[in-house]
């Protein structure tokens, strides 16, 4: 294999900006110069492995942000020769399959937020990524046309046994070719050291078909994290659609209890004018002895006509705060029907997206298993936990309660460890109903904590013997 040049690609708006070899890029990441081009921006990049014949041998895709001066913001620190060292194998970009670190299929999970997926379409990243190489804007030296190799000897050789020879060793030609590249098959290796190699178009319709499965594997991975982000952002929408809703109703509410409150001052109105009333009576009833019984009658009327128009002001009091009240009430139904739509809604997407994975029988987590898909999840107390095919649907389900039964604990000690795990202080409770809060030594695995006891400080350890 020829010599290996180590480049830097930048993209902006689907398009290749910027070209620069690697120890420039390592310039750029010591502060020594910086990229006026990207001042304030962040922006996509890939690691690329460029052979002297001009074909992309890996590529590792990860983001960068600079400063308003062009500098690198932060420590940024990537280790891009070991991802790509530790890469899976993706598509064939000329010279076998290349090794591919991108954030769907990320070597090491802790730098899998700093990468992002290419396009794996047609006219997509590593057609960009063919076309720049082959521009070769960096200058780097080619023996292209040196390395070019004649095409006569594969139809000679099965046009008849006296070309034999001449095919035979065009295979072996074509063979020690494939042995001194990167990406050549195991199976090429064997088949050259025991003589048996088979036609020329066997081996290239292999690798093909090699390169074919690689790139098929990395655009399902593409496909699932795009479905997942999807999926969370939805559920963001959802849960902002609900929180509105809860501040409706609760300023609704609000604005009920404020009728309440008129409504008990109108209460208080009418009992006042009430004793008014009966004061008033009173007040007649004294005329009346003082006035004779002509009097008498026409206290009596007046009362009667003060009455009735009393009490009808008062019937078309309750009629005026009566329709509003019942107004507010059925739109604080309304309110409270459309809340529980939503997490009904909620709660289906949720079984929809439950569905997606686990549709056909599994059919979607076999495909990915086939494909050497490895499920892998981070909890507390486990660390890393690998997740067999057959106990995703139970993982997905609850993952608490599965990691409890991989730790060995009941459910209700792993909630309480892991409280604990999170926030290691004493969680005794004085009469208040508050914590004691005094720091205490973190229990590193669930077996070992005891509730009630790993949780309390010196002093109410010794309490409770």
């Amino acid at each position: 294999m020829g010599a290996l040049t180590e480049a830097i690609v930048f993209f902006k708006d689907d398009s290749v900006a910027k070209e620069m070899f690697f120890s420039e890029f390592e310039a750029v990441l010591d502060d020594v110069v910086g990229i006026a081009d990207f001042a304030g921006d962040e922006v996509q990049a890939a690691f690329v492995q460029i052979e002297d014949s001009l074909k992309i041998l890996g590529a590792v895709f990860f983001t960068i942000s600079f400063d308003t001066r062009g500098r690198v913001t932060g420590n940024w620190n990537i280790p891009l020769r070991h991802l790509l060292d530790h890469a899976s194998y993706g598509p064939d970009l000329g010279a076998g399959p290349i090794k591919v670190a991108c954030r769907s299929a990320c070597p090491v999970a802790w730098y899998r937020r700093q990468l992002w997926d290419p396009d794996m379409g047609s006219g997509g990243t590593f057609q960009r990524m063919i076309a720049a190489a082959e521009r070769n804007r960096l200058g780097i030296i080619s023996d292209r046309d040196s390395r070019a190799a004649p095409q006569s000897g594969i139809a000679d050789f099965f046009k008849s046994p006296a070309g034999a020879d001449s095919a035979r060793a065009t295979v072996t030609t074509a063979a020690a070719e494939a042995l001194n590249t990167r990406a050549a098959p195991s199976s090429v290796k064997q088949s050259l050291a025991d003589g048996s190699l088979g036609p020329v178009f066997n081996r290239r319709y292999r690798a093909k078909l090699v390169a074919s499965r690689n790139a098929e594997k990395l655009n399902l991975l593409t496909q699932a994290e795009a479905f997942q982000r999807k999926l969370d952002q939805q559920g963001e929408e959802l849960t902002a659609q609900l929180r509105e809703r809860e501040s409706v109703i609760k300023a609704q509410k609000e604005h009920l209890a404020d009728m309440a409150v008129r409504f008990k001052e109108l209460e208080s109105r009418f009992a006042s004018q009430k004793r008014l009333v009966a004061q008033k009576s009173e007040e007649i009833d004294a005329l009346m002895e003082r006035g004779g019984r002509d009097h008498k009658q026409q206290i009596a009327v007046l009362r009667a006509e003060h009455a009735e128009n009393l009490e009808r002001q008062l019937k078309e009091q309750a009629v005026e705060l009566s329709e509003p009240l019942r107004d507010r009430e059925r739109e604080l139904y309304l309110r409270a029907k459309e809340i529980v739509d939503l997490r009904r809604e909620l709660s289906v997407l949720r079984e929809q997206n439950r569905g997606l994975m686990l549709n056909s029988d599994n059919q979607l987590l076999q495909t990915m298993s086939e494909k050497g898909v490895v499920f892998v999840a981070y909890h507390p107390g486990v660390e890393h936990l690998v997740i067999s095919q057959d106990e995703m649907p139970g993982y997905l389900n609850d993952p608490l309660a599965y990691v409890a039964s991989r730790c060995e604990v009941p459910d209700g000690q792993y909630h309480e460890w892991l409280a604990h795990y999170r926030l290691p202080i004493c969680r005794h409770r004085d009469s208040n109903g508050q914590y004691c809060g005094e720091p205490i030594p973190k229990i590193m695995r669930p077996r070992l904590f005891r509730p009630g006891e790993s949780d309390r400080c010196h002093e109410h350890s010794d309490s409770l013997r």
